[in-house]
């Protein structure tokens, strides 16, 4: 767009420069996935036949990890977890006196990320766990329990499911890692 374009002629030609971008990013996705499609073997590229092509009437844009991943199925509803929660990562340069309501609203968040679930329930053992030292002085780890259960009434098309998250005590949250707990 060289010199001084005004009104309707240069909306037009913003909207030319992107439709040429949009079609030069699907023209590098196509030759990304032929370059993928090329290193497959026979039986693994008819699983993905019709994929890729995206620039001539197709619906998926080029390879993404998730288009490879194998697909293992729904998993369980009723999942328990335990987790190590950093929680002066999440509170720093905040407030002194919102950092006890603000921590109880990060863990719901980062428990929100992980279950996948909206509905996410702070149990008592941790509530005094978070404030046992005032609004101010937030523990800086926690180590939580996190419960996903199936809540659903008769009648009801759609499962719902809550987050029950408690406090878990150790001594040192040295070593430890994000696991799913047998029930």
């Amino acid at each position: 767009m060289k010199g001084k374009v005004l009104g309707k002629e240069k909306k037009a030609a913003i909207i030319d420069a992107r439709k040429k971008d949009a079609e030069s990013r699907k023209n590098r996705d196509d030759k990304r996935w032929k370059r993928v499609l090329a290193n497959m073997d026979e039986e693994k590229r008819k699983k993905f036949h019709g994929v890729g092509n995206t620039a001539k009437n197709s619906r998926v844009r080029g390879a993404t990890r998730a288009s490879l991943r194998k697909r293992t199925g729904r998993k369980p509803d009723a999942v328990s977890m335990e987790a190590t929660i950093h929680l002066s990562k999440l509170l720093k340069k905040k407030t002194f006196s919102k950092r006890a309501p603000l921590a109880i609203k990060r863990i719901k968040a980062f428990v929100g990320r992980l279950m996948k679930t909206k509905d996410n329930r702070i149990d008592a053992s941790l509530n005094t766990y978070i404030w046992h030292k005032g609004v101010k002085g937030v523990p800086g780890r926690v180590r939580v329990l996190i419960q996903r259960k199936s809540e659903t009434t008769e009648g009801n098309k759609h499962k719902h499911f809550y987050t029950v998250i408690s406090n878990v005590p150790v001594a040192s949250f040295k070593g430890l890692t994000t696991k799913t707990v047998e029930q």
